[in-house]
């Protein structure tokens, strides 16, 4: 029996990159190892959530003239608190985290360059589901920054990126996330008939030159028409059917390491599996070369239910993490993931090896 599947943008994404990190992320749960971006990204975006609340204002005000967050207290007692948790309050990850802040605050963080918006949302959680001609789809997620315009109808869609790298390729013409960020503010505000999204990459510079030109860390996505939108919930349709019937056959079926080098300058392909040869490889210069979390194996801790219903996984190092969670009954054990079957094959033995 199929089980209904939440759409996000991610999800789609992972299981187009890789049927196999679809499988181990989604389907095993298998703990996912996170890294100093993403948590560096964390941190940023529940400052941006917070600050986008009128109530703070003053804070934001505070920081602007200050040149960077560590004048306010409140925001700096969040941001080191949260640093911290991650594992990202070193010297070199907070200077980071300041410059992606300041540099989002100071690119139109309230959406008023155009007048102000009548509506302003940080945050903006979406859940749709929709059954209806021919189109079945249930899409999730979160918008960073949304601002809603009644006179002109128009909404601006704002992401924030903390990556060290901007989109290429295909990725910077047909983006999914995109697609389906416009989708969602079309049901959610349907008179809001002109829709622009924005990704902000904070690494670079935003700021507008002399003629008033954005900085290179902005990308505007053309336009997405209604004709493309509509296509675009037929393609969901079918990944819903694909993704709630989704099983070891396709686990198996578009492993990344089996297909062609990108071309588009994009990172796809077996560029995502990494070119360690086993784990905790290291580069000439002594630093671990990176990999795909799940190439190889390991060990890892499943906390479970009465019933046996796993409930989270976490890695061996975090079970204070699941002894959190653990309530009377629930059992925490240790598993075994033998790793991706294209980079651990069993070794073929003939009769010269008895």
């Amino acid at each position: 029996m199929s089980k209904e599947v939440k759409l996000s943008a991610s999800r789609i994404k992972t299981a187009q990159s890789c049927t196999w990190l679809y499988w181990a992320k989604y389907k095993l749960k298998l703990p996912d190892s996170s890294n100093d971006g993403a948590s560096r990204g964390s941190v940023c975006h529940n400052i941006f959530e917070c600050l986008g609340n009128p109530r703070h204002k003053k804070h934001y005000r505070r920081i602007i003239k200050d040149g960077d967050i560590w004048g306010c207290d409140a925001v700096t007692r969040m941001v080191t608190t949260q640093a911290k948790s991650l594992k990202v309050s070193d010297k070199e990850n907070l200077s980071m985290i300041n410059d992606f802040i300041m540099n989002g605050l100071r690119y139109d963080f309230f959406g008023e360059e155009l007048g102000k918006p009548t509506k302003s949302v940080s945050e903006e959680r979406f859940d749709i589901k929709v059954d209806e001609e021919g189109k079945r789809y249930n899409i999730l997620g979160f918008i960073d920054k949304l601002f809603l315009y009644s006179k002109k109808r128009s909404a601006i869609i704002r992401d924030f990126k903390t990556s060290k790298a901007k989109f290429k390729g295909k990725e910077a013409t047909d983006n999914l996330q995109a697609l389906m960020y416009s989708l969602a503010v079309k049901h959610l505000y349907p008179k809001y008939l002109q829709r622009e999204l924005e990704f902000l990459f904070l690494k670079f510079d935003l700021e507008k030159d002399l003629l008033g030109q954005d900085g290179e860390g902005m990308l505007r996505m053309e336009k997405i028409s209604e004709e493309e939108l509509e296509g675009f919930e037929y393609y969901l349709t079918e990944v819903q059917e694909y993704l709630e019937n989704f099983g070891e056959e396709e686990a198996l079926s578009n492993l990344a390491a089996k297909q062609n080098y990108p071309t588009d300058g994009s990172f796809g392909g077996p560029l995502s599996c990494g070119f360690a040869k086993r784990p905790n490889q290291l580069k000439k210069d002594g630093t671990p070369m990176w990999h795909c979390t799940y190439k190889f194996p390991f060990d890892y801790l499943i906390l479970q239910d009465p019933d046996g219903v796993k409930i989270k996984t976490a890695p061996l190092k975090d079970e204070r993490l699941l002894e959190e969670l653990r309530k009377e009954g629930d059992t925490i054990t240790t598993a075994h993931y033998e790793g991706c079957p294209h980079w651990n094959k069993p070794i073929e033995r003939d009769e010269f090896d008895l």
